[in-house]
């Protein structure tokens, strides 16, 4: 059954079903019966469970739940709510047939109703306080930038009141609307103060071109200021709709508690300025100042004290802001002091009357003359001054919007709040208003009530719309001291979240970082002071870069193989002048802070005398994104090393576009470029390396004639080609023993790139004649899908051989350095909305496993089952066939040499289980070392 679940508290979990429940349920098989399915049997089944649940809550064993749970009805009609069970001694149960329905005691319908009643009134308090505190600051806000717009002592400072109103209508609109779309919890739209002092300047530039006219400079303003909006809501709005916001994603979190500390050390700045009127300067010490801040910081510090001891915010901030409500207006009553004195005394808003009696209802577009608007006023005086405000405006928010799932502890996509701000803005601007964004510090203070995550922000803007229709005169019977204090506590939170708590586990670096944002936040502004943390958070990105390195690790030929199954002579050989071959596994990005330590262990290596002369240097990119211009640079030092040394590099696991930028350079030719992975290189230079007496010995010859002459040979003498190939077995008398075999095997010729079928591996034995062949299987951990340049397919034909199969190995007179490059640059459609990221599964990678040549055996193994382990030709081949059948009949016929196949198939698999355990070893060092 699919549902809805909402988790409450103390863990339980309210469970509504979406579908609808059948009426004819399935029986489980264990009571499927004539028995089980009589009415009989159900209702007594169901007076069990009826009886049961009485007993229980008799014991007192049923669990207490939160009165302030939702109650729905269970499936058999039992309430699931907290109607305190462990005191009731009965249990209400309705039969779904309706044979059994009691009666709801009377006294537990009451308690039921009562803290129903209790929760609905404490949810709306709780709802509505948070609305109206929201209100308060966004209005006060919504003032405060209009006075900033307009300046002080300036022509416009006599219209601030239309303003104003501009103000609290872009308020509301910003609210609802984030509310609508807003993912964020507890969101809340306010004017936002980084736009008003920009604002503010292209104000003073228009009324200064247009000589003081306010007749003419009031519609260009107001036209000036919802263009502002405008503009920057359709830029806010394609930057979310592109994703380029989550760019900030990647920013340092010491940059983001830098950040939020700055704005708590604001906040703190902002209440200590609404509460005195005054900035911290030497009238500041005063003591009429002092007496205007101190109810500011007693009520932030009773508010943070209620916080420390854990008291319900949902009812001591209301009461401590009706307390100071009720206390403040009564004093003043008592002292006799009027709106007019209070105000002259700094402690309630001095607005002039003319001002507030001219602010209701003030609506732009149907006020203004839109004749009168100075086009070329607007657009000559404000154009620089739009270009600063769009990409200011586009790194602040970028910042603000991805520092509220720091802020909410949740998972909220930046791109989204910046297509909803960029809509609400879009809006604002539309009906002659100022846009805004999220007002983080309400917002935190309706995280800290637990209110809806939407209620109060309609609340508040249904308050501002109020305000907006009645005027702004509600706003002087509030004492200053309550908005200062408001501010105080917010900010105080903020500095204790993001200042103090990450001390206990940032770095040295990471502290000093965080401390000089915070500092520098009202120093020298807050763009500057992100700028500086970035800048720092870079540096040191840069030198732990540099500690860890380019070099995931580092190994030579003695310690990691190829995969190619050799003999005994040259593994013994490998072992002894192995670190003749140095191997090093780059990764990460290479620049000029990491490439410098490839030099730097090529030369360590070649001065290095515990080990023989360097021959061969293998340089693996698989781990390797891309590299700048420092890196190539270094890559073309080592290539002038290679020659003074006389040593060989290749460059291994290409990407096509780092091939390209390799190859677009000049190299010596000791420097090799190739586009398979480590094994492959490994293979390369052990060839190179081994000595050919190694490969043209009788013991282990190397095949010198022709394909066609290889097919025109029979059975018995492809057999004894094979013996040869085996030296174990040449002179002895298990070699003796294996020659009748000839007259049960058949000739199978596997062309190159063929693949041998699995159904066949299964039963079938294969022995190599002629040829090599590769052990492949599917592997994770891969960013291809294939191995490059090489194909496959599952066709097949009648004789056990796939077609489709192309290596990468390139061959012996080819250094890949002249081999064409075919990058894909395939062109994308210019206005394709990116697609939010999702996580993929792992993709696979054929990798190689095992590569083996004359004189090796395939027996029947786990490849036969497994269609991820699959045996191709890497060149034309020619085998031979022992069937299951045919095995069948040498058992009857020649016991004696079934016994010595078996030895040497016995023989042939510890030999593998040791190539696998050294694989294995290898692998492992190259995921973990």
């Amino acid at each position: 059954m699919e549902t809805d679940a909402l988790p409450l508290e103390r863990g339980n979990v309210d469970m509504t079903s979406m579908l609808p429940q059948p009426q004819n349920r399935e029986s489980p098989p264990h009571v499927v019966s004539d028995e089980s399915l009589t009415p009989t049997h159900q209702n007594q089944q169901f007076m069990r469970r009826v009886c049961s649940a009485q007993d229980t809550a008799k014991s007192g064993l049923l669990p207490d739940i939160p009165s302030r749970n939702r109650h729905h009805p269970t499936e058999y009609g039992a309430l699931n709510g907290p109607f305190e069970a462990y005191k009731s001694t009965q249990i209400s149960f309705s039969s779904p047939d309706g044979g059994f329905t009691p009666k709801m005691p009377l006294t537990l319908a009451r308690n039921l109703d009562s803290k129903r009643f209790k929760a609905l009134f404490l949810e709306v308090l709780v709802n509505g306080t948070s609305g109206i505190i929201a209100c308060l600051l966004s209005s006060t806000l919504a003032v405060s930038c209009a006075s900033v717009l307009v300046g002080h002592e300036t022509q416009l400072a006599s219209v601030i009141a239309r303003f104003i109103d501009m103000n609290l209508l872009g308020t509301a609109i910003l609210s609802i609307g984030l509310a609508w779309q807003s993912r964020a919890p507890w969101t809340l739209g306010s004017i936002d103060v980084f736009v008003a002092p920009i604002m503010a300047e292209m104000a003073e530039k228009i009324s200064t071109h247009l000589h003081g006219d306010l007749d003419k400079v009031v519609p260009t303003t107001v036209v000036m200021v919802a263009m502002t909006s405008m503009v920057l809501g359709l830029v806010f709005f394609v930057m979310g709709l592109f994703r380029v916001t989550s760019i900030a994603n990647y920013m340092p979190y010491p940059v983001i508690a830098g950040f939020l500390s700055g704005i708590g050390a604001q906040l703190m700045e902002n209440g200590v300025h609404m509460a005195s009127s005054k900035a911290l300067t030497a009238a500041f010490f005063t003591l009429e100042v002092q007496v205007l801040l101190l109810p500011a910081v007693a009520f932030a510090s009773l508010a943070r004290l209620g916080q420390y001891f854990k008291f319900p915010v949902a009812f001591s901030f209301p009461c401590l802001l009706a307390l100071s409500l009720v206390g403040f207006r009564l004093i003043s009553s008592m002292y006799g002091a009027s709106i007019e004195e209070l105000g002259h005394g700094g402690w309630v808003f001095s607005w002039d009357p003319v001002v507030v009696a001219q602010t209701p209802m003030w609506f732009p577009w149907a006020e203004i003359d839109f004749n009168q608007v100075h086009w070329h006023t607007l657009t000559y005086e404000c154009t620089g001054f739009m270009v600063s405000l769009i990409i200011l405006g586009a790194l602040k928010y970028s910042v603000a919007t991805t520092s509220l799932s720091t802020l909410f502890g949740r998972d909220i996509s930046p791109d989204n709040e910046m297509r909803v701000i960029g809509l609400a803005n879009v809006a604002s601007g539309l009906l002659g208003c100022c846009g805004g964004c999220h007002y983080l510090s309400a917002m935190g203070i309706m995280k800290q009530f637990e209110a809806h995550e939407k209620v109060p922000a309609l609340v508040c803007a249904f308050l501002v719309v109020c305000l907006w229709m009645t005027g702004i005169r509600l706003l002087q019977f509030v004492p200053k001291f309550i908005f200062g204090g408001l501010l105080l506590s917010v900010g105080l939170h903020f500095l204790e979240a993001y200042l103090v708590t990450p001390f206990h586990f940032l770095k040295p670096i990471e502290k000093a970082t965080v401390v000089l944002i915070t500092s520098s936040f009202l120093a020298i502004g807050m763009l500057e002071s992100v700028a500086m943390g970035i800048m720092i958070s870079m540096i040191e990105l840069i030198w732990r870069i540099h500690a860890v390195g380019c070099v995931h690790h580092e190994t030579t030929g003695a310690l990691s193989r190829s995969a190619v199954d050799r003999t005994p002579e040259q593994t013994a050989y490998l072992d002894k002048e192995g670190s003749a071959i140095f191997v090093l596994r780059l990764q990460g990005y290479l620049f000029f802070g990491t490439s410098v330590n490839i030099l730097e262990r090529m030369e360590t290596r070649v001065h290095s005398l515990d080990f023989p002369k360097l021959k061969f240097v293998i340089i693996d990119f698989g781990l390797v994104p891309s590299f700048d211009a420092t890196a190539l640079l270094n890559f073309r030092k080592s290539s002038t090393l290679a020659d003074m040394y006389m040593f060989d590099i290749y460059f291994c696991g290409l990407k096509p576009d780092i091939e390209l930028a390799l190859r677009q350079n000049h190299y010596s030719q000791r420097v090799h470029l190739l586009r398979s992975d480590v094994d492959i290189a490994l293979e390369i230079c052990e060839n190179e390396l081994v000595p050919d007496k190694l490969f043209i010995t009788p013991e282990t010859p190397r095949p010198g004639m022709s394909l066609t002459e290889w097919k025109r040979m029979n059975q018995l003498e492809l057999w004894e080609r094979f013996m040869a190939a085996s030296t174990e077995h040449n002179g002895t008398s298990n070699y003796q023993k294996l020659l009748p075999l000839a007259a049960y095997l058949e000739t199978v010729v596997v062309p190159n790139g063929s693949q041998l079928v699995p159904e066949r591996l299964r039963d079938d034995t294969y022995f190599i004649c002629f040829g090599y062949m590769n052990f492949v299987m599917d592997s994770e951990f891969s960013n291809a899908h294939n191995i490059p340049g090489v194909r496959f397919s599952e066709a097949c034909d009648d004789d056990g051989v796939g077609r489709g199969y192309s290596d990468g190995f390139p061959n012996e007179n080819d250094d890949g350095l002249d081999e064409p490059i075919r990058v894909s640059n395939r062109r994308k459609m210019s206005f394709v909305v990116p697609e939010e990221s999702q996580w993929t599964p792992f993709t696979t990678a054929k990798s190689r496993l095992l590569k083996i040549g004359p004189g090796a055996v395939i027996i029947p193994n786990v490849a036969g089952m497994d269609p991820e382990y699959k045996y191709f030709a890497t060149s034309d081949c020619v085998v031979l066939r022992l069937r299951a059948v045919a095995m069948n009949t040498l058992e009857d016929q020649a016991p004696h040499t079934a016994v010595a196949v078996l030895k040497l198939i016995n023989v042939r698999l510890a030999t593998r289980f040791r190539h696998s355990s050294k694989r294995v070893s290898q692998m492992s060092s190259l995921l973990y070392k």
